[in-house]
C-alpha cells in the first residue's frame, strides 16, 4: 500500500481551511481593478493596431510598384534617421543621399508615419505631377507636430484653403519688381553695416592682420535686420545686447518645437502634457514661448503707432498741398507691415502678429545657413572663390556700389549659389502634405489620407540627375550637361508650384550682396581645426560654430 504525504491529504481540516483562504485572496479583485486592467488592455490593443499593424497593411500596397522601396519602422518611420545620421554619420541627411547614390533608380520610399503610410518621392517625374495637383489633392499634415506654436499655425506657412489664398495675395504686394529695387539699397547698407561690425582687424593679430568670426551665429543678424528693416520699416528687431540673444532664442524655441514634436512623449500622451511642464525642457520651453507671445505683440502696438502716426502725417501734408498739383506718380514703398494693417479687408490682430512672426523667423534662419554654407565650401575650395572673386571685380569693381544689373547677370555668381544650395539646401524635403482624397502619380495609387513629400536631398545626391554629385562643382549649372541641371523639378530649394517660398528673391539677393562685398575685401578661410557635420536644427545646417577667418586682400 502506497502512503500519501500528509501534505497531500484533502481531508485534513487544516488544510482545507487554509485552501479556502487562499482561493479567497487570489480571486477577490475590486471593479476599480478590473475596470482598469480592462480599458489598459483596450488601448494596448488599440495602439498596437494603430500605430503598428494599420500602417504595416497600408504599406503592403506598395511593394508592387516599380522602385519603391518600403520600410517598416513604426510611428516615425524614415524620419528617425534624421537623428540618428546625425550622431553616427555627423550628417542627418546620410540615409537620403546613400539610398540614391547606391539606387539612382529608386523612384518612392514608403514608409509608417504615425498611423499612415508617408511617401517620399525620388523620381523627378513623379515629383511634377505631384507638384501640379498638391494643391487641388493635398493639405498641410500637421500630424506628427501637434505642438505647433499658435503663430506659425495663422502664418501664410501653414494656413490652407481660402484663408492662405487670401494671406498670400496681400503679401504677393511686397515682392513686386519695385518692391526689390527698394529694398536692394537695404540690403548693401546692412551688408556694409555687418562688415564695418564683425571684419573689423584684430590689433593683437600677428602680419597679416585677420579677423575671425563665428558665421553661423552672426550671419543671423545680418539676416534678420534685413528682413526687420524691408518688412516692418524699423532700423532692426531689438536694440543693444538683448537683440542676438533673442533672436536665437525664437529660433531654438522653433528647433525645441520640432524636437517634442517627434518625442516618445507626444506620440503617447499629446501635445498637451509639455503643458505640464513636468520636466526641465518643456517648463524652458513654455516660458519662452510666454515670453514670446508678449514680444511680438508688443512689437506689433509699435508698428501700428507708428504706422498710425505716419499716415496722419501724410494726411496733413496731403490736406496742405495745393489742390491743383499732380498727384504723384510713384506713391511711396509700403512695408509688408503696413499692408498687413491699412488693408481694406481688415485682418484679425492674431493674423497679423502671425506674419510678422512666421516672416521673421523663416526669412532669418534660411539665409544664414545658405550664407554660412557658402562660407564652407568657398573656403574649401579656394579655386571657386578666386574665380568668383575675379567675376566680381570684373562686373563691379572693387569698391563700386552693387546694382540689382550687376547681381542679375553674374553667371558664376548664380551658379555658386545654386550649388551650395544643392550640397546643402535648409529644406531637407518639402513640407508634408496629407492626401484629401484619391488620386494617382504616375501607376502609384495614393489613397486618401496618405502623406506625400519631396526628398530634396534626394534628388540633389541622384547621380541619375547630378554626376559625382558629393563634389562641389559651380561650373555644372554653366555647361548645362547634368540632367538636373535643365529639369526643374531636380532642384527644388525653394519647394515649387502654388507653395513656392515667396521670399526666395529676397533670399537670393541678400545672400548675392554679402558674398560679393566679402569676396572683393577678403580672402575667406575655416579657422583650423573643422570637421564638417551637418545637423538639424530649424532647418538642415553646418554644424556650429563656423568661425571664419577673414584676411583683407590688397589689390
Amino acid at each position: 500500500m502506497i502512503r500519501r504525504p500528509k501534505f497531500y491529504n484533502s481531508h485534513s481540516s487544516s488544510n482545507k481551511k487554509g485552501s479556502d483562504k487562499i482561493e479567497m485572496i487570489s480571486f477577490k479583485l475590486s471593479f476599480p481593478m478590473i475596470l482598469v486592467a480592462t480599458i489598459s488592455t483596450i488601448l494596448i490593443i488599440r495602439i498596437l493596431h494603430k500605430y503598428f499593424l494599420k500602417p504595416y497593411f497600408l504599406l503592403q500596397q506598395f511593394k508592387k510598384y516599380k522602385g519603391c522601396l518600403c520600410i517598416y519602422r513604426p510611428v516615425i518611420g524614415i524620419m528617425r534617421e534624421i537623428l540618428i545620421n546625425e550622431r553616427q554619420h555627423g550628417d542627418a541627411a546620410f540615409d537620403m543621399k546613400r539610398r540614391m547614390m547606391e539606387d539612382p533608380s529608386l523612384r518612392v520610399v514608403a514608409s509608417p508615419i504615425m498611423d499612415r503610410v508617408q511617401l517620399s518621392l525620388y523620381d523627378s517625374d513623379l515629383v511634377k505631377q505631384f507638384l501640379n495637383k498638391e494643391s487641388m489633392v493635398t493639405i498641410k499634415y500637421t500630424g506628427m507636430f501637434s505642438k505647433t506654436p499658435e503663430f506659425l499655425k495663422n502664418g501664410l506657412i501653414f494656413t490652407e484653403g481660402e484663408k492662405w489664398k487670401r494671406q498670400r495675395k496681400l503679401i504677393s504686394q511686397v515682392f513686386h519688381f519695385d518692391s526689390k529695387n527698394n529694398s536692394l539699397p537695404i540690403i548693401r547698407a546692412t551688408a556694409k553695416e555687418w562688415i564695418d561690425n564683425h571684419c573689423k582687424i584684430s590689433t593683437e593679430s600677428a602680419s597679416p592682420s585677420f579677423a575671425v568670426v563665428d558665421v553661423s551665429k552672426e550671419l543671423k543678424m545680418y539676416s534678420s535686420t534685413v528682413l526687420w528693416r524691408i518688412f516692418f520699416g524699423e532700423d532692426r528687431f531689438l536694440e543693444g545686447q538683448s537683440g542676438p540673444a533673442m533672436v536665437e532664442v525664437i529660433l531654438n524655441n522653433i528647433a525645441t518645437t520640432r524636437k517634442l514634436s517627434m518625442s516618445l512623449w507626444n506620440f503617447i500622451f499629446g501635445a498637451r502634457f509639455f503643458s505640464l511642464g513636468l520636466r526641465e525642457i518643456d517648463r524652458q520651453y513654455n516660458l519662452e514661448n510666454k515670453i514670446i507671445k508678449r514680444l511680438f505683440y508688443s512689437k506689433f502696438e509699435q508698428l501700428r503707432e507708428s504706422i498710425n502716426a505716419k499716415t496722419k502725417a501724410q494726411q496733413s501734408d496731403s490736406s496742405a498741398t495745393n489742390a491743383t498739383s499732380p498727384p504723384s506718380s510713384n506713391p511711396s514703398f509700403k512695408n509688408l507691415i503696413e499692408l498687413l494693417i491699412q488693408q481694406s479687408e481688415g485682418l484679425p490682430d492674431l493674423e497679423i502678429v502671425s506674419q510678422i512672426y512666421t516672416f521673421f523667423m523663416a526669412g532669418t534662419d534660411t539665409t544664414s545657413e545658405l550664407l554660412t554654407t557658402s562660407h564652407y565650401l568657398l573656403a574649401t575650395h579656394p579655386e571657386v572663390q578666386a574665380k568668383l572673386r575675379e567675376e566680381v571685380i570684373t562686373e563691379i569693381g572693387r569698391t563700386e556700389e552693387i546694382k540689382y544689373d550687376h547681381i542679375s547677370k553674374m553667371e558664376y555668381l548664380n551658379a555658386v549659389i545654386k550649388e551650395a544650395l544643392r550640397f546643402g539646401s535648409p529644406a531637407l524635403t518639402t513640407t508634408p502634405r496629407i492626401a484629401t482624397q484619391d488620386f494617382m502619380l504616375g501607376e502609384i495609387g495614393v489613397k486618401k489620407g496618405t502623406v506625400v513629400t519631396v526628398d530634396l536631398m534626394g534628388l540633389a545626391f541622384n547621380p541619375k540627375y547630378f554626376s559625382q554629385p558629393e563634389e562641389f562643382r559651380p561650373e555644372r549649372w554653366i555647361e548645362k550637361k547634368d540632367p538636373g541641371t535643365i529639369d526643374t523639378s531636380t532642384h527644388l530649394p525653394f519647394s515649387a508650384g502654388a507653395r513656392r517660398c515667396i521670399g526666395e528673391q529676397l533670399a537670393l539677393i541678400e545672400s548675392k550682396v554679402m558674398l560679393c562685398e566679402l569676396v572683393r575685401q577678403f580672402n575667406i578661410e575655416l579657422k583650423t581645426p573643422f570637421e564638417l557635420k551637418m545637423g538639424v536644427g530649424l532647418v538642415y545646417r553646418v554644424n556650429p560654430p563656423v568661425n571664419v577667418v577673414y584676411t583683407p586682400i590688397q589689390y
